[in-house]
């Protein structure tokens, strides 16, 4: 076996991701390719697939802003032989824009940190002018440095990793799918939300209404996403501080979990409308969120932000942030298993599915990014807002605090067990909307990521339309209180036009960088 061509190395040509390069060449026999990075004290290996070939494209990722690296590139045949490249290639990844956002690491103990880079957006809060038109998807390695980073004029939600190694995120409607190079593999629509725009070339329809917040790819491939609908619901409560008063029909927005196999076709939907009470409020049901992206006179009746999928149980979870509960439905039947959350205001036949608390429990409110562990629990993160019911009166936000939360559900007995915490006792930062907490797999970490810290005056608050916003990330080892062994601050403050920033989520990549010795 030889090279017929290369290698050579150059600069990914996307320009929403510049730290990045391309490895090229090709062989005359079929190879697998192995490329092998060196930069600062660190080696890694970049991806490159199982697949023998002739020809190579190779994509070198986990360079810093500015940094040299070396890139030595072998070859190996199908039974077993190996060419190497007679000398290593060299790039430099240029530096980062002067308008990047301010990434402060204030922790990094990489030794106690979960291998591999942590995903995370970020774009401005709703207190910016510039909330619709700007957007970042940053990687961050184990060491604490900006490895990687994807550029878009457009707020990004959800982002989750796939099971090629590919990166899904959520955009105004859209669902895409890019490789590490910033390049689309594939894109989806919601034909609801494009009914009056040119939807983008080559992207796939889908039927529903809209795409928001949460994505998550099943085991078979499919896709979950959330949806969304508008009904008029009759008897629906005027005043949501007063859920026994007076009620006029209003225009309710329910999502709908949808999902859709890649070619489009919807082959399963779950009317949230349908499996809960649709006369329920709690605070912020009748939030004006909609109204804000196109849809006039509506409330936010239930506004799911995360979901989840158990292949054991064939269950799906989902956070109802503006019902301050996480359901679980049955993926098959489309029943509603069970509610995890305050059993305030709920009346029968849905009262029947509330899980029943067993030892010391704090309900969640407001939560976000529901997510199962290897050991079957359920995490999220308790933003927290008000930490009541109508029409009990909310906290204060100067007394508000935020939590991750773990949570064991034996959904056959019916009740629900808190087996972890991390909130006031060991870090009273409040979060008020965004955010999210995972369990590491290899370490047992948790990462959180308090993603929109608001103040008003220097206090803590959840108005998000106003005042400054900062995103605080961090990792904690196992156990309470936990070691901080990683602390991440986006913040701006310190500008002379300071912007309000947020992160919606952070998603672990094991393999980003698969490090070598």
């Amino acid at each position: 076996m030889k090279f017929t061509s290369g290698p050579s190395i150059s600069a990914n040509p996307n320009p929403r991701v510049p730290l990045a390069a391309v490895v090229e060449f090709a062989t005359d026999a079929p190879s697998r390719a192995v490329v092998e990075v060196s930069a600062s004290g660190r080696k890694w290996r970049a991806p490159s697939g199982a697949e023998a070939r002739t020809r190579h494209r190779v994509p070198v990722v986990g360079i810093r802003p500015g940094e040299t690296c070396t890139v030595a590139v072998s070859a190996e045949d199908t039974g077993g032989g190996r060419i190497a490249a007679p000398a290593p290639l060299s790039f430099t990844a240029p530096p980062l824009p002067d308008d990047f956002p301010p990434i402060a690491v204030k922790t990094c103990v990489p030794e106690k940190r979960e291998p591999g880079a942590m995903l995370f957006n970020v774009r401005h809060s709703p207190a910016s002018e510039h909330h619709d038109d700007f957007g970042l998807i940053v990687a961050v390695d184990r060491d604490g440095g900006i490895a990687w980073y994807y550029s878009i004029g457009e707020a990004v939600g959800d982002v989750r990793r796939l099971a090629n190694g590919n990166i899904l995120y959520v955009a105004d409607g859209r669902i895409c799918e890019i490789d590490l190079l910033g390049d689309t593999v594939a894109e989806w629509y919601a034909e609801g939300r494009w009914r009056e725009k040119t939807p983008p070339e080559g992207a796939i329809p889908v039927a529903a209404g809209m795409f928001h917040h949460a994505v998550i790819e099943l085991p078979s491939g499919n896709i979950l996403a959330c949806s969304m609908e508008i009904r008029e619901i009759e008897g629906f409560p005027l005043n949501e501080e007063e859920p026994g008063g007076e009620t006029e029909t209003a225009r309710v927005v329910g999502d709908v979990i949808v999902e859709f196999e890649r070619d489009g076709t919807v082959v399963g939907e779950h009317r949230l409308l349908d499996l809960l009470d649709p006369r329920r409020v709690c605070y912020g049901s009748r939030a004006a969120y909609w109204v804000h992206r196109g849809y006039p006179d509506t409330c936010d009746w239930s506004h799911v932000n995360g979901l989840a999928y158990d292949a054991d149980s064939g269950r799906i979870v989902a956070s109802v942030r503006h019902q301050d509960c996480m359901i679980g439905i049955d993926r098959a039947s489309g029943a509603l298993d069970w509610i995890l959350g305050t059993p305030a205001n709920w009346r029968r036949p849905w009262s029947d599915k509330l899980l029943s608390p067993e030892g010391g429990l704090e309900w969640q409110y407001h939560q976000h990014d529901c997510s199962f562990t290897q050991s079957g629990t359920i995490l999220c993160f308790d933003n927290g807002n008000g930490r009541a019911t109508p029409p009990d009166p909310k906290m204060a936000d100067a007394a508000s605090y935020s939590r991750a939360v773990e949570f064991a559900v034996d959904a056959e007995a019916g009740t629900v067990r808190q087996v972890w915490c991390r909130g006031r006792p060991e870090d009273g930062t409040y979060s008020a909307f965004q955010s999210g907490v995972c369990r590491l797999p290899e370490t047992g970490n948790a990462f959180v990521n308090y993603g929109g810290v608001c103040t008003v005056d220097g206090l803590p608050s959840s108005q998000v339309f106003r005042g400054h916003c900062l995103a605080r990330l961090i990792e904690v080892t196992p156990g309470a209180p936990g070691e901080i062994v990683f602390e991440l601050v986006v913040d701006d403050a310190g500008a002379d036009d300071p912007a309000a920033l947020s992160s919606f989520r952070a998603e672990h990549f094991p393999d980003f960088g698969a490090e070598l010795g």
